[in-house]
C-alpha cells in the first residue's frame, strides 16, 4: 500500500462495530472507497501518469501478457484473473477491486467469456478518465475473424435440402429450354444402402414434421418422390437410425414440357425420358473417410469432396442434365453428387421427440443421428464465440487493438509501443506456423478434437480441426445424460485417440477422464481460458497446444512445451 493510502487509513474516523459480519458485497464497496480516496485525494485529476506510467488492468492472464508485450517497462499491468482460475466462475477480490479503481485502461475479452461480475466490477469502479475496452469486440474492426456463437454443437452440422437449379451455382436464374415456370422435376430417392433407415423431412410451421423420404419403403416407390418447379430449393430434416456409411441413390426426371439440358456428366446414368441418376455417400456418426475408401474406380477421378458444414443442397441441375451437391462454404460450388460425401457427426445424436408425430422415426426418447431443418436458425443472434485468441491471427488483431488505446493514453510512448508490437506481432506469425505446421502432421483422421467444453471453435477454424465433442457447453456445467451419450458415441464412431482436459475443468474433468477410459483412449493436457505453472505466456500457450496435439493424436509434435520440465 502506498504512503497516501497509509496516511488516509490512520486519518479516518473508526466506525462502529456492525451486529453481524459485513456481506462481500460491502466489504468490496469499502475496499473500493478506501483505493479511490487514497487515489483521488483534493486537487487530484490523474492518476498512472502521474506515479510514473500508465496502470492498466485486465481480466485475464492471457489478455494481461498481450497487453505487456506492447507497453513493455511503461505501464504497470496486472490480472484480475490469477493463473488456474477460471474465467467463467471468477468473482472479483477486494485486491482486484483496487487494481481497477487505480486503473488508467482496462482490457476484458467478451461479455460471453467473463464471469459478469467482474465485467460489472469494472464498469462500476474505474475511475471518470479510465477506459474500459472489450477486446473481442474491437478486434474485428482490426481484421479478426469472428465466429458466432453455436448454441448447440448438434446444430453445427451441414444443413442438407433439395434443389432444382436453372443455372450454375455462381450465376443468376434463368430457365433451360423448352422449361416452362410452371413446371416441376421429380427429385426421387431410389434406393438406400446402410446400417438403418434414412427419413428425410420438412417441419411445419407449428412443428409438425411431413415425410418427403422413407429408405425403408421398397425401391422405386412412388412416396420417395417429391416435386420442384424451376429455381425451388426446400430446406429438410434428416434422421439416421444407426452410425455407419449409407449410399443413396437419386433420380431426377425431368418436366413433361421440357428436358434435363442435352448435356451429360461423365458418370451419371440416364435414360429415354431424360432422367439421370446418381449416387450419393453419407458418414454417419464415423469418419469421412469410411466412406471414400470404397468409393467404386471412376467415379472421383478428382479428390472426393467431403461436406460437413454450411448450407448444402441434392441439385437437379436441368440445364446440365446432372446430380450435384450445390454448396455455399468456402465458395457457392457445384460438386458432382457421386464425388460427394456428407459428413455427419457423432455430435448430431439426438434423442426422437415425444410428439407422436415423429413416431415414424422410432420410439421417443431413443437416439437417432439428425441433420436439423436450415430454417430452425444455428445461433444465439447478436453473440459471438468469444475465445478468439486461439486463432493465432486474432490475437495479433488484440495486440493492435491494445497499442492504439495505450497509445491514446499515453503518446508521448507512442513510438515505442508502436516497436514493442510490431516486433511482438512478428513473433506470433511464428507462433502460428508453428502450430500450423504441428497439426498438419496429424493424419486427417485424426484431427477430432474432444474437449471438456466448447471453447476451441477458432483453433479448429483456422489450422483444420474439427471440433468433435465437448462434455458440456461451459466449464463447470454439468453434462445431461444426452450429452453423455453423444460422448460416448463420438468416442466410439470416431475411434478418437485421445480427449483433451483444461486445468480449470473442475467437475467436467471426471467425467471425460470417465469416457475416456471406459471407450479405451488416452487423456491429455489442452490450455484454454488460463496460464499454468510453466505455461505462462501466450507464446507458450499456443506451442503448448500444438505440441499436445500432435503427441496425442498420432503428429510429429516439433517441441516439448506440453509437458514443462521434461
Amino acid at each position: 500500500m502506498d504512503q497516501h493510502q497509509t496516511d488516509n487509513s490512520q486519518q479516518a474516523a473508526p466506525e462502529p462495530a456492525p451486529k453481524r459480519g459485513l456481506s462481500r458485497r460491502s466489504f468490496i464497496t469499502l475496499a473500493v472507497g478506501a483505493a479511490a480516496a487514497a487515489v483521488f485525494l483534493p486537487g487530484t485529476t490523474s492518476r498512472g501518469l502521474e506515479n510514473g506510467g500508465l496502470r492498466i488492468v485486465a481480466t485475464t492472464g492471457i489478455l494481461a501478457d498481450l497487453a505487456r508485450n506492447v507497453v513493455g517497462e511503461h505501464a504497470h499491468v496486472s490480472a484480475l484473473v490469477p493463473d488456474g482460475a477460471d474465467p467463467h466462475s471468477f468473482e472479483p477480490t477486494p485486491r482486484a477491486m483496487r487494481d481497477i479503481a487505480l486503473a488508467d485502461l482496462a482490457f476484458s475479452n467478451y461479455l460471453m467469456l467473463e464471469e459478469q461480475s467482474i465485467i460489472r466490477a469494472i464498469d462500476a469502479n474505474k475511475g471518470a478518465d479510465a477506459t474500459h475496452i472489450a477486446l473481442a469486440e474491437e478486434a474485428s474492426g482490426y481484421g479478426a475473424e469472428i465466429i458466432p456463437l453455436v448454441e448447440s454443437r448438434s446444430l453445427d452440422a451441414v444443413w442438407l435440402g433439395l434443389r432444382v437449379a436453372t443455372t450454375s451455382a455462381d450465376a443468376g436464374t434463368k430457365l433451360a429450354p423448352g422449361t416452362k415456370r410452371g413446371d416441376a422435376t421429380r427429385l426421387g430417392l431410389i434406393s438406400a444402402d446402410g446400417p438403418g433407415t434414412v427419413f428425410a423431412f420438412v417441419t411445419g410451421t407449428f412443428g409438425r414434421p411431413e415425410k418427403v423420404f422413407d429408405s425403408s419403403l421398397p425401391e422405386n416407390s412412388r412416396d420417395n418422390i417429391t416435386n420442384l418447379p424451376p429455381g425451388a430449393h426446400t430446406h429438410m430434416s434428416w434422421a439416421f437410425t444407426e452410425p455407419g456409411v449409407y449410399t443413396l441413390r437419386f433420380r431426377a426426371t425431368p418436366a413433361a414440357s421440357g428436358t434435363l439440358g442435352n448435356k451429360q456428366s461423365g458418370n451419371q446414368a440416364s435414360d429415354a425420358s431424360g432422367a439421370v441418376t446418381s449416387t450419393l455417400r453419407i458418414a454417419v456418426g464415423v469418419s469421412p473417410d469410411k466412406a471414400t475408401a470404397d468409393m467404386p474406380a471412376g467415379t472421383a477421378a478428382a479428390e472426393p469432396r467431403i461436406v460437413s458444414k454450411g448450407h448444402a443442397d441434392i441439385t437437379a441441375d436441368i440445364v446440365n442434365r446432372r446430380l450435384v451437391m450445390r454448396v455455399d462454404e468456402p465458395k457457392p460450388e457445384d460438386i458432382p453428387l457421386e464425388n460427394t460425401v456428407v459428413h455427419v457427426p457423432p455430435k448430431a445424436l439426438q434423442p426422437i421427440p415425444a410428439d407422436p408425430s415423429f413416431r415414424f422415426i422410432g420410439r421417443p426418447g431413443t437416439d437417432v443421428y439428425q441433420l436439423p431443418q436450415a430454417v430452425l436458425g444455428k445461433h444465439v443472434h447478436g453473440e459471438i464465440d468469444p475465445h478468439l485468441w486461439h486463432d493465432v491471427t486474432n490475437a495479433q488483431a488484440y495486440v493492435e487493438v491494445i497499442r492504439d488505446q495505450v497509445i491514446k493514453k499515453d503518446p508521448r510512448n507512442a513510438s515505442r509501443y508502436r516497436s514493442n508490437a510490431s516486433a511482438y506481432i512478428s513473433r506470433l506469425d511464428e507462433v502460428d506456423d508453428y502450430v500450423a505446421r504441428s497439426i498438419k502432421s496429424i493424419p486427417e483422421r485424426n484431427r477430432n478434437l474432444v474437449t471438456t467444453h466448447e471453447a476451441y471453435g477458432y483453433l479448429a477454424n483456422r489450422y483444420g480441426l474439427d471440433v468433435a465433442g465437448s462434455v458440456s457447453p461451459s466449464p463447470g456445467q454439468e453434462p445431461s445424460l444426452a450429452e453423455r451419450r453423444r460422448l460416448a458415441a463420438t468416442l466410439r464412431d470416431l475411434n478418437v485417440p485421445s480427449v483433451f482436459i483444461e486445468q480449470t475443468a473442475g467437475t467436467t474433468a471426471q467425467s471425460l477422464r470417465d469416457a475416456a477410459k471406459l471407450a479405451g483412449v488416452g487423456v491429455a493436457p489442452i490450455w484454454g481460458d488460463a496460464f499454468s505453472p510453466g505455461v505462462n505466456t501466450y507464446e507458450l500457450l499456443m506451442r503448448a497446444n500444438a505440441d499436445s496435439l500432435a503427441r496425442s493424436l498420432g503428429g510429429k509434435p516439433l517441441g516439448d512445451h506440453d509437458a514443462p520440465g521434461r
